[in-house]
């Protein structure tokens, strides 16, 4: 049974999904910092660089987008263009400066690269995603039914018009026509009204902004096998329920929408959400695994550990090794890790072991909602790993370069430590009737607070009306957090200044 679990906090929107309880994926939005991932523009080409096979778009955000080459030969734009895809020997012969064109965003900002756009333009709903300019219905490879995707091919080339063919996504299984065609036509019918803001407008515009955080949960996680859904307040439960009711499906409208405001607490989702940020994963038999987060990839060691195992080495090896790839599959999952990922395995010499790890590996990663492909395995036991990098991994969101190290190690960013602190404030205004709180900090800490975060401590103590001091520990080397003393205001004012 799954249940997923909505919170929202000053600064975050997340959402967890638990099967039995335990964690499998992790989704999460900055309030200030919306997605872009989704949204479709019409764009102005500012400079193309032919030596990068690329061009600068403007799409009225702060900085200009990405455009390479590949996400400009889109078949839609082969088509308006009347050219060949193999005709094309770099950017400077199909794209002008000062062009405008459709694009939409695929990639966010991370690091120092600005967000990446594609002329490939898509429109997703729950069960088709609408392929603008195309002709063709495709059919999720998660709908293995030889039956089901015949009968699911012939009901999406008959709903189909316009010229606008569709992907049938893996939701689309035993569903009847009349939902597909009711999504399809609603998807055709926006793009067709995106369509003529394009005609009419000049550039940069936003023509089609994604959905929030709720709708692509809805979109992307909630199905059959779904039970609950545990929300914070009545307006988020109003609205899922209100999304779900759109949808003719039985099993949809039978989830239970649960109002709670300790959802977390119930499931211990801290605790397992703790275990993003360590770079050691123990896993249940006894082995672990490392990961360790660089700029250009992900390594993703594994180690034995503790595990015994058979008399044979290369049966040990191999057990530890399929074991650990249920576990790698889900850190990658949880963190995002996106990018090249390269695992190295304990050694097996045997090649029908190797061929046993590739397949498990497939297996497991065939699941992932974000597009990966396992690439194979050197003669070292390296595998290499792709996955499609749309946003920033969860890692680097909540911590940033060390200044002190030189960038050799990461300590805590503004947004792990505004979750923390309201984490703390949240549980003490639950279960206490205090009016005040000292919390101590090491020194690095407590400057990195004072100088870089009390605006959004000020609305931390607003929210949940209570008085928030910082105090500086000597003890407290770490990125820690300790609650000092709590009570009634004017004793902690008192406390506080004393201390002082």
């Amino acid at each position: 049974m799954k249940q997923v679990l909505i919170s929202s906090s000053i600064f975050f929107d997340q959402a967890v999904i638990l099967e039995n309880g335990r964690l499998m994926d992790y989704t999460y939005e900055e309030k200030n910092n919306k997605s872009a991932v989704g949204n479709i523009y019409k764009g102005k080409v500012m400079n193309i660089l032919p030596g990068m096979e690329a061009a600068f778009v403007d799409v009225g955000l702060e900085k200009n987008a990405y455009l390479f080459l590949d996400g400009l030969l889109s078949d839609k734009f082969l088509k308006e263009k009347n050219i060949k895809k193999r005709d094309v020997l770099n950017i400077s012969r199909v794209l002008k400066q000062g062009e405008e064109l459709l694009v939409q965003v695929v990639r966010e900002p991370m690091g120092e690269k600005n967000i990446a756009v594609t002329t490939d333009i898509s429109l997703t709903g729950k069960y088709v995603a609408l392929i603008p300019k195309s002709v063709e219905v495709n059919i999720s490879k998660k709908i293995k039914a030889p039956d089901e995707r015949k009968r699911l091919e012939q009901i999406g080339k008959e709903v189909m018009k316009n010229g606008n063919g569709m992907i049938i996504r893996t939701f689309s299984e035993n569903c009847s026509k009349e939902e597909i065609e009711k999504e399809y036509n609603m998807l055709s019918a926006a793009f067709m009204q995106m369509e003529q803001e394009y005609n009419y407008s000049y550039a940069p515009k936003l023509l089609y902004e994604s959905n929030s955080m709720i709708e692509k949960l809805v979109l992307d996680y909630i199905d059959s096998t779904v039970a609950e859904i545990y929300v914070e307040d009545r307006k988020t439960k109003e609205k899922i329920t209100a999304i779900l009711k759109g949808y003719d499906s039985e099993e949809l409208k039978n989830i239970r929408i649960i109002e709670s405001d300790n959802s977390f607490d119930i499931f211990d989702v801290e605790k397992q959400l703790g275990m993003i940020y360590d770079r050691k994963v123990e896993l249940d038999n006894g082995g672990s695994i490392f990961i360790d987060v660089t700029e250009a990839l992900t390594v993703i060691d594994v180690n034995s550990g503790k595990y015994v195992g058979s008399d044979s080495i290369e049966d040990t090896a191999l057990a530890i090794n399929l074991h650990a790839l249920d576990e790698i599959g889900r850190q990658v999952r949880l963190r995002n890790i996106s990018g090249i990922i390269i695992i190295d395995f304990i050694d097996v010499k045997d090649k029908n072991n190797i061929n046993q790890i590739i397949s498990k590996a497939r297996s497991v990663f065939k699941e992932d909602r974000v597009k990966t492909s396992v690439v194979g395995m050197t003669k070292l036991n390296l595998m290499e790993i792709t996955r499609k990098k749309d946003r920033e991994n969860f890692f680097n969101l909540i911590t940033r370069e060390c200044e002190h190290c030189g960038g050799s190690g990461r300590t805590s960013s503004k947004v792990y430590i505004f979750l923390k602190i309201e984490n703390i404030i949240r549980k003490i205004q639950k279960n206490t009737s205090c009016e005040a709180v000292v919390l101590s900090t090491g020194y690095m800490l407590y400057d990195k607070i004072v100088q870089d975060c009390m605006d959004v401590v000020n609305k931390i103590e607003e929210k949940y009306n209570i008085k928030i001091y910082f105090d500086k520990n000597k003890e407290i080397f770490t990125d820690e957090i300790v609650i000092d003393k709590m009570g009634k205001k004017d004793y902690i004012n008192t406390y506080f200044n004393r201390q002082k």
